[in-house]
């Protein structure tokens, strides 16, 4: 499948210099614009110089491994269907074959003390380098989302009680060593409901639907110390559909297995979101009515088949 799917190249993916949000006023808009600019024409950017050091990228990627390369009756300890735990462990089988496409494990992160006793202890360094990323990813996020609500033109301090209180959810992921040949997608096509999801990766193997292309699939390669930013359905909403959730898929890789970390960032689990006031008038009229996560959770359980996005729009 991978060898079919066109790959961007690294330029076509709008780069961010975190450090440049802290320059002049000047540089910062510039910065900001470019941000508006990728979350517009497709919803993806990475960023670099975000402070993340490569010691604590390459930790939590580690323990996240030796976590995956435990025992199966070591992890299903946490398994679970129920989408409202806060530690869950999960496989999704491949139809008539003793494999799994993706083994995951979701985990709250925020506030870090209330929910870091609850992870798993084995590996032993798993809680110490998970929750170091955690808390340095979501100081990165604050500085991101800030931004991005900047660019939609609102009060850079808007909402920025809502974004500090928010859901941080670590959703570890690893896709055991498959051939694209056999059609076989590790993460079927989809949307984050989230504000942005920030992700680190061992290697390539994310793909987004280019609605500027006819909706190709663009295979988007990972690239040196970058974290990729992936626009979420919250967002979407809140700027009333001038930036669009991200469209993305995994493909699995032929020679090696591959590990990932999506860090799921949105406002806190009860508060309702909707279209930002400054961004509806006659021209532009509430395209979304408000919900909050928890509903969003309990549509999740329902198994409906419509996207819940779907379910938003007026």
């Amino acid at each position: 499948m991978n060898s079919l799917v066109p790959v961007l190249h690294p330029s076509q993916v709008t780069t961010i210099d975190v450090t440049q949000l802290h320059h002049d006023s000047h540089t910062r808009s510039v910065v900001v614009k470019t941000i508006h600019d990728a979350c517009q024409k497709m919803g993806i950017f990475q960023v670099k110089n975000h402070g993340v050091s490569k010691e604590v990228t390459e930790n939590a990627l580690g323990s996240l491994s030796k976590f995956f390369d435990l025992p199966m009756d070591q992890k299903t300890i946490f398994l679970s269907d129920d989408v409202n735990k806060p530690v869950r462990f999960g496989t999704f089988p491949i139809d008539n074959l003793d494999r799994v496409s993706r083994e995951f494990i979701k985990i709250y992160a925020y506030p870090i003390d209330d929910w870091i006793g609850s992870w798993p202890h084995n590996p032993m360094d798993f809680r110490e380098n998970l929750g170091k990323y955690a808390i340095e990813v979501r100081r990165l996020s604050l500085e991101i989302m800030e931004a991005i609500v900047e660019s939609l033109g609102l009060p850079p301090t808007n909402l920025r009680s809502s974004l500090e209180k928010g859901m941080h959810m670590i959703v570890g992921n690893k896709y055991p060593q498959c051939s694209p040949s056999s059609n076989i997608l590790g993460l079927a096509s989809h949307t984050d409901h989230t504000i942005i999801t920030i992700l680190l990766e061992s290697m390539s193997g994310l793909e987004i639907m280019d609605s500027n292309d006819n909706n190709a699939w663009k295979s988007v390669p990972a690239t040196g110390s970058t974290l990729k930013v992936l626009i979420g359905n919250r967002l979407e909403v809140l700027g009333n559909g001038l930036y669009k959730s991200v469209f993305h898929r995994v493909t699995s890789n032929a020679q090696m297995s591959r590990v990932s970390i999506g860090s799921c960032l949105s406002f806190p689990m009860e508060e309702m979101v909707e279209p930002a006031m400054e961004l509806v008038d006659e021209e532009h009229p509430k395209r979304y009515r408000a919900s909050s996560l928890e509903e969003y959770i309990k549509f999740l359980s329902s198994k409906a088949d419509e996207s819940y996005i779907e379910s938003l729009k007026i």
